[in-house]
């Protein structure tokens, strides 16, 4: 048995098996005993991860990340998607941000003076925001 439970770690920690089935063809025992000795050394600590709720696989909690370096695929984005959108949208948030202070003065308005400058801050702002939606719109499709 100890002969099995030591063939079954190196399955799984260097063979990285995580099949119940293959596991079992190559233990040459059933299906049932494999999952029993799985959780006989879950217990033990000699294994470390998780049976399925339908105990068909096994997957151990230690993935070894691979040593070989990351392949660049050689190919380029679309050139529509690196723009970047976020100084047109703070652009727009400030337009949103001075209309909103223009609405708040002409609310608190005492006199047409008051009023006079609201309107503006109401205009400049309503520029300020097209302006911002105008820079996002400038972004290219592709064709």
């Amino acid at each position: 048995m100890t002969d099995k439970k030591e063939q079954l770690v190196n399955l799984v920690m260097n063979g990285n098996v995580s099949a119940i089935t293959i596991l079992e063809d190559r233990l040459e025992i059933p299906s049932e005993q494999v999952v029993e000795i799985i959780k006989e050394l879950l217990k033990e600590g000699r294994l470390r991860g998780s049976l399925t709720d339908d105990e068909k696989r096994f997957f151990k909690s230690e993935v070894k990340l691979s040593g070989a370096p990351a392949i660049d695929s050689g190919v380029k984005p679309p050139e529509f998607l690196s723009f970047n959108t976020r100084p047109p949208i703070i652009v727009s948030i400030i337009g949103f941000l001075i209309i909103a202070a223009g609405l708040i003065v002409n609310a608190n308005a005492t006199d047409v003076i008051e009023q006079n400058f609201a309107a503006v801050l109401l205009f400049v702002g309503l520029f300020i925001t097209m302006a911002g939606l105008y820079w996002i719109s400038q972004r290219k499709t592709p064709s």
